[in-house]
């Protein structure tokens, strides 16, 4: 029969409502208070501060691909043309001041242009103007008997980036010199110069040499002296790459394959004028406002790496149209004027800071759901402790909210205060923006226990009016697998939609644009794999439940025959020890993934263990670098970016001159290692090569090496030659050095990669001075694989998302032995009714510590063993929605694989989480009361 509604007036005398019923729910359960309150902190907290702390990084990475970024990507560029005029320069004995410099006019109006918001993210502007490339000769000869060749450059900034290794800075013009030219003589200024000391050594030159300089197209020649001559403080500065010739020569290709040197020499902007009126003077009139026919000028604004923020991303990009439309340039500079600016760059970044939120969303994700379920657990545990209690107000006439209030309040009530000071707390000390969706997150964990509480209550509720009632226990039992079967249907269904989504829509995901799919993907597998859980573990622990019976012992049965009923008590702890191993193996497995990543990016970056970038590689630099301590081996080679032509299609490709056998042995016990050596070609005309993923193969095809066009014969192909630059793939052409020089050369060494002991590696990139390397100083930079894991790894990006999982993998755990926990404690009362009855027909004492491991240990290692396999699957089922680039350093969406070894590691750990656990309680259980003891039966 039903049990007669009472007035709520009359339970105890008092009247309902108010806050007395509140401060009695106080009183009982502060166990389950506390842990409410500490989960729900925690995680606001964590939700609070996650998203600040990444806006922090995320500004901070701004700056790391910036400076990972080539110098023309980090910095706004105006670019003018040459100005075009009629006629021919003139030579005279009358030299004129010559054409205005542009640069004050064109800066003036760009900075107007830019507008105090972009300037104040601007280092060190500079300007520089070039000539084309004329013979450069002292005294009427050649300065090296193959001819040297040099262009003239009015380079601003250059003396604070070199120190003087004799003279000085070039200044202002100086005297006047007469020069011969068949057209008669022509009388100009003395322009001051200065070259590198490479060049200087090759060249021969001092301070005071006086030059000629002969410009292209029929130019009247320049006269020049050398005032100085430099060293480079830092060649890694950008300022050097506009004009590498500023730090040593290059070398022209002939049409025949020969080379001749190729160098530059640099003037003050001071000389603007003098220089432009040497090479092209013409009547006055001719030539009106700023600009010169014989210049290409440069006006160059890096960014200032250490104040860029997030937010400076849409002012950039914006400007950056204003530059390309605004007709005040045309207006201050005749011609065109180009406009580059750091467009590649801040793509780079915002992809790479997507591509990040999506990475630590799986921590967050999984950690917000674990709570979640911890709490919903926490207050199932409670309250079915409880059951006495809420027959006894039930029979008394309490409502369900009374029930409720009595009963479940308490940890809500303490929550929400404790939550809201936490919250303000965590965003008074991390300063930033407040996401809506932070405050549901938070709302939705304050609401996980009230809704677990009431669902806990009505059903208990329920039990007591049901068996009032008498209501048939088949009837019941159809009802729980009728719910059920509905219940596993819908997470089924709902982990399929959500997989399908990720499989379906990774590419707009990785985008940013729906991030809680990826990041919710996994927990609902988990959820699955729960079910899925929950339904092998009566199946395989009564398989062994029926093994154990056979043996002498009751405990190990009994233990076994408990874990195999799997009831409404255990499905929670159940769910959240599958969440927990699979969000342990999905981090391992992602941190795995990065770190091989890492490490071949690395290698398709550098191109062997160490790589040892020179001017020449000469065979007594072979010869110094293999005789240093640690080193195995070492291979000179020609490395550089050429153009392959296949049916008159060209694509960029990284040529490789190396010789092939000894390359191969660099390259031993690396990712990077050679399955594939090149053959010279049958005929011997063509040039046999072999090719890496993505080089058209077939037709004709030609390689065009120092612009030497050959053809080619390709011999093969392998899968490791893939060079990347800068977040770019590119495929690799591997030809014998031999070989590839007989046609060509011009293909002069340019690199050595070695190979040694981690202690050789380390000596070699801890250099200062690279050219102290080898006797020929021609050694410009070494970098390795182990340093670009660790230039990489230390960046703002990697470092947040290697944290956030260390983080996520500690909290994790710690979840994972507080559910086990939880589980113990909500078996504890039919596991001690079992005891005392067991002990009263002669068990020995201790027994329950025996039970409890029999009858959890069991379900904590089916849980573990399906959470790790879900955990392992979870990094392929969510690939296209995972990029690990940007903590790679490497090409984006690199492969994802499975690491059955990350699995059975992560499924050890939880297991053996489960055993701490176990002992805790044990612990715990010693320390109990004597009354409780005796209560259990611990004392007969």
């Amino acid at each position: 029969m039903t049990l007669p509604r009472r007035s709520g007036r009359r339970l105890r005398g008092r009247r309902p409502g108010g806050l007395g019923p509140v401060r009695r729910a106080l009183a009982p359960g502060g166990g389950a208070t506390a842990l409410v309150v500490v989960l729900v902190a925690t995680a606001a907290a964590s939700l609070v501060a996650s998203p600040r702390v990444q806006e922090r990084l995320a500004d901070e990475a701004l700056g790391d691909v910036a400076a990972s970024a080539a110098a023309p990507q980090r910095e706004i560029r105006l670019r003018s043309g040459v100005v075009e005029v009629a006629g021919r320069p003139v030579p005279s004995t009358r030299p004129t001041a010559g054409p205005t410099s542009p640069f004050a006019t064109v800066d003036a109006t760009a900075r107007e242009v830019m507008g105090p918001d972009v300037l104040r993210l601007l280092a060190g502007p500079t300007v520089a103007a070039q000539t084309g490339e004329g013979d450069l000769t002292r005294d009427g000869s050649p300065l090296v008997p193959d001819g040297s060749l040099s262009v003239v450059r009015v380079q601003s900034g250059l003396d604070e980036r070199v120190d003087w290794v004799d003279g000085g800075a070039p200044g202002a013009p100086g005297d006047r010199r007469t020069l011969s030219t068949p057209e008669g003589a022509h009388t100009v200024r003395v322009v001051p110069v200065a070259v590198p000391r490479r060049t200087a050594d090759e060249w021969g030159l001092a301070v005071g040499d006086e030059l000629r300089f002969d410009g292209p197209e029929n130019l009247t020649p320049a006269a020049l002296v050398l005032s100085g001559i430099y060293v480079p403080h830092d060649l890694g500065d950008g300022f050097w790459q506009e004009e590498p010739r500023m730090t040593a020569l290059g070398v022209k290709v002939t049409p025949l394959g020969g080379g001749t040197p190729l160098g530059a020499v640099v003037a003050a902007p001071e000389s603007f004028g003098a220089l432009s009126d040497a090479l092209w003077r013409t009547a006055p009139g001719d030539i009106e406002g700023p600009g010169s026919p014989v210049f290409r000028a440069t006006w160059r604004y890096p960014l200032d790496l250490a104040v860029l923020t997030r937010a400076d991303v849409q002012p950039l990009r914006a400007l950056l149209v204003r530059l390309d439309t605004d007709a005040r340039f045309r207006q201050a500079l005749p011609g065109t004027v180009g406009v580059t600016g750091p467009t590649e760059l801040l793509n780079r970044y915002e992809a790479s800071v997507r591509a990040t939120a999506v990475l630590t969303s799986f921590a967050t994700a999984g950690l917000t759901a674990f709570v979640a379920v911890l709490l919903a657990l926490t207050m199932v545990v409670t309250l079915r402790r409880r059951h006495r209690e809420v027959k006894v107000l039930r029979a008394r006439g309490a409502s369900f909210r009374q029930v409720f209030v009595r009963t479940a309040a308490a940890p809500v009530v303490v929550a929400v205060p404790v939550v809201v000071a936490v919250s303000l707390a965590t965003a008074v000390a991390l300063p930033g923006r407040w996401a809506w969706s932070t405050g549901a997150q938070i709302l939705l964990l304050l609401l996980v226990p009230s809704l677990a509480a009431g669902v806990v209550v009505r059903h208990e509720i329920r039990a007591v009016e049901t068996a009032d009632r008498g209501d048939g226990d088949r009837r019941a039992a159809l009802r729980r697998r009728v719910r059920r079967l509905v219940v596993e249907l819908g997470i089924a269904v709902s982990a399929a939609l959500a997989l399908s989504t990720v499989r379906s829509r990774g590419e707009v995901i990785a985008d940013g644009r729906t991030d809680w799919f990826a990041a919710t993907a996994p927990v609902l597998l988990a959820v699955a794999g729960a079910a899925l859980a929950l339904r092998l573990i009566p199946w395989s622990v009564g398989a062994a439940a029926r093994v154990a019976a056979r043996r002498r012992g009751v405990v190990t049965f009994l233990g076994l025959t408990r874990a195999a009923r799997t009831g409404a008590t255990s499905v929670l702890p159940v769910v959240a020890v599958v969440v927990g191993a699979t969000l342990l193996t999905l981090l391992a497995s992602l941190a795995l993934s990065g770190s091989q990543q890492r490490a071949l990016a690395g290698l398709r970056d550098v191109g062997a263990p160490v790589r040892v970038d020179a001017v020449r590689v000469e065979a007594a630099d072979v010869e110094a670098l293999a005789a240093r301590e640690g080193v195995r081996s070492v291979v000179p080679a020609y490395v550089a970016e050429e153009t392959l032509v296949r049916d008159g299609a060209a694509a960029r490709v990284v040529v490789i001159g190396v010789d092939p056998e000894a390359y191969r042995d660099v390259l031993a016990d690396t990712p990077g290692t050679l399955s594939t050596v090149p053959a010279p070609a049958a005929d011997g005309d063509d040039l046999g090569v072999v090719v890496g993923p993505g080089v058209p193969v077939g037709g004709d095809l030609e390689l065009s090496v120092r612009g030497v066009r050959v053809d080619v014969d390709v011999v093969g192909s392998d899968p490791t030659l893939v060079r990347t630059a800068e977040g770019v793939e590119r495929p690799a052409v591997l030809v014998p050095l031999a070989t590839l020089r007989e046609h060509v050369p011009a293909a002069r060494t340019n690199v050595a990669f070695l190979a040694g002991d981690l202690g050789a590696t380390k000596a070699l990139t801890a250099v200062g001075d690279a050219g102290s390397l080898s006797p020929s100083d021609r050694i410009t930079a070494v970098d390795s694989v182990e340093a670009f894991s660790e230039r990489v790894g230390g960046q703002a990006l990697p470092r947040l998302v290697t944290d956030t999982y260390l983080i996520g993998a500690a909290l994790a755990s710690a979840l994972t032995v507080l559910a086990v926990l939880l589980l113990l404690t909500a078996t504890r009362r039919d596991r001690t009714t079992t005891v005392v009855r067991l002990r009263t027909m002669g068990l020995r004492q201790g027994a329950e510590r025996g039970l409890a491991w029999t009858e959890v240990l069991p379900v904590v290692a089916v849980s573990a063993l399906v959470g790790a396999t879900t955990g392992a699957l979870a990094p392929v089922v969510v690939g296209p929605a995972v990029d690990l680039g940007p903590i790679t350093g490497g090409a984006p969406y690199p492969a994802l694989d499975v690491h059955p070894l990350v699995a059975v590691g992560a499924g050890s750990s939880v297991l053996a989480l489960g055993l701490l656990a176990l002992s805790i309680d044990a612990v715990l259980a010693r320390r109990g009361r004597l009354a409780d003891h005796l209560r259990r039966g611990e004392i007969a």
